[in-house]
């Protein structure tokens, strides 16, 4: 029997980013109709055994953990990206993370699915980017991803937007010198600089009205976040947007998104960061604009979430 494929529309990603269809730019709706996102669930057999596997997983012992100690990790996962891109004659494509594996199932919408297209992850993480992009970028001049890794998201938005000046900012010196390297090699204005998030550099400043971004970088930070996020307010860039796994937004007595928060608290993952914002919001520190939860993840949690906000005038020092 030949199987049968359901495939992601423009009106089904509306509906995963909460928007509405007239949101979505012709580069973003071509990024739809011209991907695979052909998909099937899972059968109960093939998902009792992905569920058996993440927990087998979770349970091992050998998941890395985020956090302070994990430097040589990201380090050494930045130079292989790095090396990569030199021996590709600087190939964008060699940007991807190595941590984006194809051909596993995916979470979606609170199933696990399968695609034939290897890239389907990739795919959808691109037409999120095109949409948060023309969304949120198109007045604003200067915008600095924290947590950058190989520039994969940079050189996306400086092909989109080649007039703004884009910063990346990562604590692995690896990480930096492949930001710069796409800068010179594509003729992007695109700069690298080291920044430790753990200890962040007050003396760096953020231009006015910029945009300060982060996507799957806070994950890293676990509860030892509020240093910089009192960074960023302080700052006060025209906007902040995180774009990461938020593990509030997850809803225990549904078994995927409790499997999500057991693999958040094994990794020690990000936890906090929502109720964190929110009392800075009732202090009037910030303005929060946006809080969804994209329910679109690789095989152990969501990890594309989204949280807008503003730094208030009157709320910009820090705790």
């Amino acid at each position: 029997m030949a199987t049968t494929f359901q495939s992601l529309t423009v009106e089904d990603f509306a509906r995963l980013f909460g928007v509405s269809v007239a949101e979505f730019e012709p580069d973003c709706r071509r990024a739809v109709e011209q991907a695979d996102f052909r998909h099937r669930p899972l059968d109960p057999v093939e998902r009792d055994e992905t569920i058996a596997e993440v927990l087998r997983r979770i349970e091992s012992g050998s998941l890395a953990m985020a956090g302070r100690g994990g430097f040589d990790r990201w380090e050494e996962g930045w130079k292989e990206n790095l090396e990569g891109f030199k021996e590709s004659r600087f190939d964008p494509n060699a940007l991807v993370p190595r941590y984006v594996r194809p051909n596993q199932p995916l979470r979606l919408e609170g199933h696990y699915v399968q695609s034939p297209n290897p890239r389907f992850e990739l795919d959808v993480y691109t037409v999120l980017r095109l949409w948060l992009f023309s969304r949120y970028v198109g007045d604003v001049n200067h915008v600095y991803e924290f947590a950058c890794g190989p520039g994969y998201n940079l050189h996306l938005l400086a092909s989109k937007y080649p007039g703004k000046v884009l910063t990346g900012l990562d604590w692995a010196p690896s990480a930096v010198e492949l930001v710069n390297l796409i800068g010179e090699k594509h003729g992007m204005s695109i700069v690298g600089r080291q920044f430790d998030m753990f200890r962040p550099d007050h003396d760096f400043r953020l231009a006015p009205g910029s945009l300060a971004l982060t996507c799957g970088g806070l994950e890293q930070l676990g509860e030892d976040f509020r240093p910089f996020i009192d960074y960023l307010i302080a700052q006060s860039p025209g906007r902040i947007i995180h774009i990461e796994p938020i593990y509030e937004l997850y809803r225990e007595e549904d078994l995927l998104d409790s499997l999500a928060m057991r693999f958040h608290r094994v990794r020690k993952y990000l936890l906090g960061l929502l109720p964190y914002l929110q009392e800075c919001e009732n202090a009037g520190r910030i303005e929060i604009e946006r809080i969804h939860r994209l329910r679109f993840g690789s095989l152990f949690h969501d990890g594309w979430s989204m949280i807008v906000y503003r730094p208030m005038k009157t709320g910009g020092q820090s705790h």
